[in-house]
């Protein structure tokens, strides 16, 4: 670890996660990009009895394992291709904890060393027919950090945990690597990209499904040795729910970054005010 990367975990460290560690094997790694219905599936895989599947709201609501996700891009991104320092079940365990399943930007971040990691996890490739809808979809929801502009929201950043690894781990690191840049300019062709490099890793049938929502409960239960449900197929997470529901969780971090603005800068006012108290004392 750098100086740099040392010194903002020693300004912003969070306590890590504590919901347990891991009892049981990974069963299933969701590797679709976000918007291809990865809410939807995580609900669908609930109710056939994996629980917890991992997505990102566990990550961004609340965001305690930011921090640990920054660590595993960082070795990822900034370490040689020794085997020594490859990414390992016991590394991604520090997010995961007692996650049978994974899904969402994760999942697709860490692909293919997740797949290397959990052997013998069964691994969906989920995805979104229309591309055009999909690129639309990442847009009104994921492209909120699919920017780092500095503004008022960039200002508070600093004074909050939380606002900070989000920043930090979503809008400087996770989405501009994944989408070599930028996902308005590249989505597209990265999403392309992404589902062939998954297809041409040759997996048997039986460990890899190619999946969407449409297609509903059959082939998802069939590959997973499960009973088909009597009930329709969960619905996932339209852009308008995701926006209201990281919206309020957000309000939180950045109430929390103002008050630290205010009383950051009312130190220098109090210090001062003690310092000229002390000089008129004499006076009295």
């Amino acid at each position: 670890m750098g100086l740099t990367d040392s010194i903002i975990h020693f300004l912003y460290g969070l306590p890590p996660p504590t919901t347990g560690r891991r009892k049981d094997d990974m069963q299933v790694l969701a590797v679709g990009i976000s918007r291809s219905g990865t809410d939807s599936l995580r609900e669908a895989l609930h109710m056939l009895g994996l629980s917890h599947t991992h997505h990102g709201f566990d990550t961004i609501l609340p965001p305690s394992s930011l921090e640990a996700i920054y660590k595993l891009l960082q070795k990822k991104y900034t370490t040689d291709s020794d085997a020594s320092e490859k990414l390992t079940a016991e590394d991604f365990d520090t997010v995961l904890l007692n996650s049978v399943g994974v899904s969402d930007l994760f999942a697709a971040e860490f692909a293919l060393e997740l797949i290397e990691a959990y052997p013998k996890a069964k691994i969906i490739l989920n995805v979104r027919r229309d591309l055009d809808a999909w690129q639309t979809s990442m847009q009104n929801t994921m492209g909120y950090f699919d920017r780092n502009p500095i503004d008022w929201d960039w200002c508070k950043s600093w004074f909050s945990a939380e606002l900070f690894w989000i920043r930090q781990t979503m809008s400087r690191t996770m989405m501009p690597r994944f989408f070599r840049g930028s996902l308005e300019s590249n989505g597209k062709w990265v999403y392309k990209q992404h589902v062939a490099m998954i297809r041409g890793l040759g997996l048997s049938k039986d460990r890899l499904l190619q999946w969407s929502v449409e297609d509903g409960w059959e082939p998802l239960c069939k590959f997973l040795d499960k009973p088909v449900p009597v009930i329709d197929f969960p619905n996932g997470n339209p852009p308008k729910a995701w926006a209201e529901r990281i919206g309020k969780t957000m309000k939180s971090h950045h109430d929390r970054a103002i008050r630290n603005m205010f009383l950051f800068g009312a130190l220098p006012a109090v210090a001062g005010c003690a310092a000229l108290g002390a000089s008129w004392a004499g006076y009295f």
